[in-house]
């Protein structure tokens, strides 16, 4: 590829290159560099994204004061959950905030944090009335927390926000309403990229399951399809579902979420989770939605850290209660797949992935829990097309809990 200039592009650069016998050769070649610059940005977002963060967090644009205060008008509302998240909610407000498309809300649900949370975002609530706090008394986990946002808010659409994350375009909002104008839908997903906590390289992964989208070539599912899109295991074996199981990076009409969350709560009934809520919300949403699509432009990024909303504050506050966390939701799966005649190996194929985890539940209380966990072993043995390996599974466990109990009994007597 060659680009020659025949004419002087103006007396001063012409003078200075005049007496250079390859003048137009320096062109061509500052040219051509400046076309690989460009396409090396188009491919790296995270050059352009870092200089968005820095310069966001240098302009302080946020403080403009935006003139914004009818709340009926709000079409969206970003929900997110917040605990001991000092070091990473200013920057995730600030993607929010600095959106060139403004008619949203922000609530954070307060989940009894002991460290300068509060303080960073009551700095961002004096000067934007579009954020709202709602402070729990005590730790009640994320489930709770990102519940109470969802009941609170104002938005035609939710969108879900872990603390530590951010939204990584900004002109996110202004698609993903422009998008809903042209199609009217009640889910749409977008893309997610990922960083290293300590790593400012920004990455995108085709092969994750965050951007592998369905291969029914079409634009927008719809029932009864969209129900059974989420049990969907495409022939990859990098890919264990058709689509992400989190609850966000999708923009989500309200009243779907709403029903959501009023069917899960009858299993979770507002106890203490800090893991596995995701999916149960994600199941009954797609059940409730008349139609989904995603758009495939940058959204999310999702930050991996070794300490997060649902990972918990320690590793061993996770194990204690994660065990107790799937018990809730294979009670809520099994449900669902009953009500809702669906194949219960569906179920059954959840349950032998992540059946090891039932078996912390013995950290837990044992005289609340274990009966509890023996009674639901049984119901399982009782289903007459349950798998083979499956019935394995449960019978194994059933017997660990069991010689737990007699164990404990034994114990007492002496």
């Amino acid at each position: 590829m060659s680009f020659y200039l025949n004419y002087p592009i103006n007396p001063i650069i012409d003078s200075i290159f005049c007496e250079y016998k390859y003048y137009n050769k320096c062109c061509n070649i500052i040219l051509i560099f400046i076309f690989f610059y460009i396409i090396s940005f188009s491919y790296y977002p995270y050059l352009i994204y870092n200089k968005y963060v820095h310069d966001c967090q240098k302009g302080k644009k946020y403080f403009k004061n935006f003139p914004f205060h009818n709340h009926d008008l709000y079409y969206l509302s970003i929900c997110i959950p917040v605990y001991n998240m000092e070091k990473y909610i200013e920057n995730s407000l600030l993607s929010i905030l600095n959106q060139s498309f403004q008619h949203f809300e922000i609530i954070l649900v307060n989940d009894n944090s002991n460290d300068k949370t509060i303080e960073i975002i009551n700095k961002f609530q004096i000067n934007d009335d579009r954020i709202k706090v709602i402070n729990h008394q005590k730790k009640l986990g994320v489930y709770c927390a990102r519940k109470d946002a969802i009941l609170n808010a104002n938005g035609d659409f939710i969108l879900m926000m872990d603390p530590d994350d951010l939204f990584l375009n900004q002109d996110l909002f202004k698609e993903l309403y422009n998008n809903n104008l042209k199609y009217n839908l009640d889910i749409t997903e977008f893309l997610v990229y990922n960083q290293e906590e300590n790593n400012k390289t920004i990455y995108f992964s085709s092969d994750h399951i965050f951007n592998h989208w369905h291969n029914y070539s079409k634009t927008i599912i719809y029932q009864p399809e969209l129900s059974n899109i989420i049990f969907y295991k495409p022939q990859s074996h990098n890919i264990t579902s058709i689509f992400c199981r989190t609850i966000w990076n999708k923009l989500i009409r309200k009243n779907i979420m709403i029903k959501a969350v009023n069917y899960v709560e009858k299993t979770f009934k507002s106890r203490f989770l800090i893991t596995a809520d995701d999916t149960p919300l994600n199941i009954m949403v797609f059940n409730f939605a008349s139609n989904y699509s995603n758009i495939k432009i940058p959204g999310y990024l999702y930050i991996k850290k070794k300490v997060s909303m649902s990972r918990g504050q320690h590793i061993k506050e996770l194990d204690e209660i994660r065990g107790f966390n799937f018990y809730l939701y294979y009670k809520f799966f099994l449900r669902y797949i009953k009500e809702y005649n669906k194949d219960i190996n569906y179920f059954f194929s959840d349950f032998n992935g992540f059946h090891h985890d039932l078996y912390k539940i013995k950290n837990l209380n044992i005289t609340y829990y274990i009966p509890k966990a023996i009674k639901f072993f049984n119901n399982l043995l009782k289903i007459d097309n349950i798998p083979k390996k499956s019935k394995i599974i449960v019978e194994k466990l059933l017997l660990h809990f069991k010689r737990d109990t007699l164990h404990k009994k034994v114990k007492m007597n002496l």
